[in-house]
């Protein structure tokens, strides 16, 4: 087993979410931290022009700084893949008045030559033995829920492929296009 270290917190009186110092969510609670866990993983990476997949948060050409915005909830994470010149800004916050947890992405090409860039989010909800998690496509929103709970992934770009269920055996093989 695993063991994941809480780097960075942000929050608010009900949701509490966790995060490693390279910006990876590793624990989501709501409504209260004794209440149970219900994110297994949130996982999101790049293909690169014909690269393999890259994971921001696990690969070994990227650098990482991570800081709060000063007097705020506000986590940043700026990850950097030295090999292709890709600078993220990863924005993590808690809404202070709903329990909602945004994840912004920016991405920079600090390369002189063009990059066909690719963001990649790979997330799935914890579930019991009966498997009772669902989701859906709709409006380039992946909607997954279980009971009263639902982690909504959303884009304001198009959205170019998507996959509901099976995908760990074949998202590091998937031809995306632009």
């Amino acid at each position: 087993m695993e063991k994941y270290y809480n780097d960075a917190i942000i929050g608010n009186k009900e949701m509490i979410a966790s995060f490693t110092k390279k910006g990876e969510l590793i624990r989501l609670f709501y409504p209260n931290t004794d209440y149970r866990q219900f994110i297994d993983f949130l996982h999101t990476g790049v293909k690169i022009n014909d690269s393999s997949m890259i994971y921001m948060h696990d690969d070994i050409n990227n650098t990482y700084k991570q800081y709060y915005t000063e007097n705020t909830n506000i986590l940043n994470t700026e990850i950097i893949n030295t090999y292709f010149k890709l600078k993220t800004i990863q924005t993590d916050f808690v809404c202070t008045d709903k329990n909602i947890l945004v994840k912004n992405y920016k991405m920079k090409n600090e390369n002189n030559i063009d990059l066909n860039i690719n963001f990649i989010v790979h997330s799935g909800l914890l579930t019991t033995d009966n498997n009772q998690v669902s989701g859906y496509y709709k409006n380039d929103s992946l909607i997954q829920y279980m009971h009263d709970y639902s982690l909504v992934i959303c884009s304001d770009k198009k959205v170019e492929t998507s996959q509901i269920n099976n995908n760990k055996s074949n998202i590091h093989e998937r031809n995306y296009r632009r």
